[in-house]
Parts: C-alpha cells; structure tokens; sequence
C-alpha cells in the first residue's frame, strides 16, 4: 500500500518523522520510509500556497497514494475545542470513523468535525466567531479542503488530521496582521522589534509547541493503525 503525508514543515509531524527514519528522496521537500512493508512518503509543502498547491498536485500525480494524510496546524472556531486538541476530518465517514478508532486508543484529545480552508490568516475572535456562524466548520486551516479537492479529482483517499494552536477567542493579529501568508523571517523581525508583541509570541510558541506534539503523536497512532490494517483490504474498508 501507499500512503502519502503532507505537512508544511518537517517540524509538525517530527514524531512521524523520529519514528520513521525518514530519508531524502530526489527533491529537498520529499521524504521517503516503509512501515510493515508499506510505502509512506512525506510531501513538505512549505508555507505560500500557490507553491504548496503545485507541490501536492505533483505528489500526488507522481505517487498515486491509496491514502493522503493532511497534517498541519488550525484554529479552533468553537468554544470547546482547546490548544492540542486535534480535527479529524474526512469526507469519507468510514476514514474519519477509522481514524477516530485509532485515536481512542491514547490520551490525545480529539473531535470528528468540518474543517474550513481560507486563502488568508483568520486572527481575531470577530472574524473566528463569523466564519464559524457561516460555516458548519470547527476548525479552520490553509490548506486541508485544498488538498481534499485534489484528490477526489483522482479518486484518492484523504484523511486530514490537525491540532489546533490557537483558540476562538485569540487576537493574533499584533503578530500577525498584515501578513498575507505565514513568512517566519518577517514575523520573526517584528517580534524582534515590537517588545508589546513578546508575550504573545512566546504564548504562540508554546501552543505551537503543543499542538505539533500531538499532531505528530496523532499522525503516527493514525498511521500505524491503517498499515497494520491494510493486508489485504481497502482503504474503504478498514473502519470494518
């Protein structure tokens, strides 16, 4: 079986990536392992959308996974949701069931809801609380339901999986606005020299921090489950 993983950076799902061994492949944003004889491949989609889409589009034509795993980072759009906790979500209800399955079986916390994908940052608590009233979303992200669109053009399982690193009520934007997409460098050279803006950006890192934790804890127990159960079913068919 194959199965393909995206992740903006190697630091969301460095638990996959330990556990793994990981090697370079013949481009710098692709990795490459076997697990239980299984072909698992990193796709690393970076941070500019346009370029992530082009990366994912490639991956996915070159490799043909029976399964795509989405991983990454969210905003919570409900109350409930906490930093860590992560979003299982799919439009296919015996992928989410499966995966669920597996997470029950830890201590990560974890809901089975409707991610959104937006084109820019969603920072305040106003904009959260509007997006989450127009939406049956809980979470919102920059890239799952893009990467979901391409693989239902192919007729490819996907699953996305992501924890989330900011709250509903959370005001991101001393740090953040004004940034059309997330460019560390620049961000990094605001903070730098913003002292008002510190005790947010070390907040954010650690919620950062947590949530790439659990991601890549979640992502492995996910993973693991689908080779061990893949034998000699389908992806269909391994919520039976």
């Amino acid at each position: 079986m194959k199965i393909g993983l995206v992740a903006e950076v190697k630091w969301e799902v460095r638990e996959v990536c330990r556990q793994l061994k990981l090697t370079r492949l013949s481009a710098a944003h692709l990795w490459g392992a076997t697990l239980q004889q299984h072909e698992i491949r990193l796709c690393l989609s970076g941070m500019v959308p346009a370029i992530a889409k082009e990366r994912v589009d490639r991956f996915l034509d070159e490799m043909r996974p029976e399964l795509m795993i989405s991983s990454g980072l969210a905003g919570a759009l409900q109350p409930q949701l906490s930093i860590g906790d992560v979003v299982v979500q799919s439009h296919d209800p015996s992928l989410a069931a499966a995966a669920a399955d597996a997470l029950n079986t830890t201590s990560i916390p974890f809901q089975v809801g409707s991610l959104v994908t937006v084109s820019q940052p969603v920072l305040t608590s106003a904009a959260r609380r509007q997006l989450a009233a127009t939406t049956n979303a809980i979470g919102v992200d920059m890239e799952s339901q893009t990467i979901a669109a391409l693989c239902k053009e192919r007729g490819i399982a996907c699953l996305a999986l992501k924890a989330v690193s900011d709250g509903i009520d959370d005001d991101l934007s001393p740090v953040l606005g004004g940034f059309d997409i997330i460019h560390i460098p620049r961000i990094a050279l605001r903070v730098l020299t913003r002292p008002s803006t510190w005790p947010l950006a070390a907040r954010l890192a650690k919620h950062s921090h947590l949530a790439a934790d659990r991601l890549g804890h979640a992502v492995w127990t996910v993973l693991t489950r689908f080779a061990s159960s893949a034998g000699s079913q389908s992806t269909s068919r391994m919520a039976d």
